[in-house]
This record gives structure tokens, sequence and C-alpha cells, in this order.
């Protein structure tokens, strides 16, 4: 069991994700997913790019959501954070098939 806070965690992974190290794509894709799951989403096999201490910061933030918490509300200037986390990886949205 981790003893990271969820500040810590979101901290940490937004750390990662702006690296620009082969974890930095999935840190990412952890926080959008959690900030907007409609458009977001983490391949589960992208995990195991973690190292140990990621991989439970990201598990903090899957755990924050699944307690309806976003990742923004929990360190200071969030929005912002997330919304330039957003236009950097922007092209990692989902694609949806149209419907016939």
């Amino acid at each position: 069991m981790n003893t990271f806070s969820p500040t810590q965690s979101v901290e940490t992974l937004l750390h990662v994700a702006n690296r620009n190290s082969g974890a930095s794509e999935v840190a990412a894709q952890v926080l959008l997913s959690a900030w907007n799951s409609r458009d977001f989403a983490v391949p589960v096999a992208s995990l195991s790019l973690l190292d140990g201490d990621n991989y439970e910061h990201a598990i903090n933030v899957m755990n924050l959501r699944y307690h309806g918490r976003a990742p923004q509300s929990v360190i200071a200037d969030g929005e912002k954070k997330l919304n330039a986390l957003y236009r950097e990886w922007n092209h990692l949205e989902i694609q949806r098939k149209e419907a016939a």
C-alpha cells in the first residue's frame, strides 16, 4: 500500500508527463483520462512503462477519481495545469468511429 497523497501523485505524474521520457505518454494518459474520461483512455498494458513508484501514483490518481475527485481539484492551479497538459497531449484523444 502506498503512502502518497493525491496531490503528490498528480504533481509527480505531471512532472513525468512533461519530462519527455518513455513514461511521459502513459503519465499524461492517466491524468487526462482522470480529467476527461470521455475523450481519453489509459491502455492498461502501457502502465508497465511506469516504474514502481509512478505506477503507484497512477493507481492513486485512478483511486482519486473512483472517490469522485478530479485531479485538478487537488493541486494549485489545477485547471490551468491540466489544460496545458491537454494542449501538449491532445493527439491522444480517443478516435471514435462515426455511426453508419
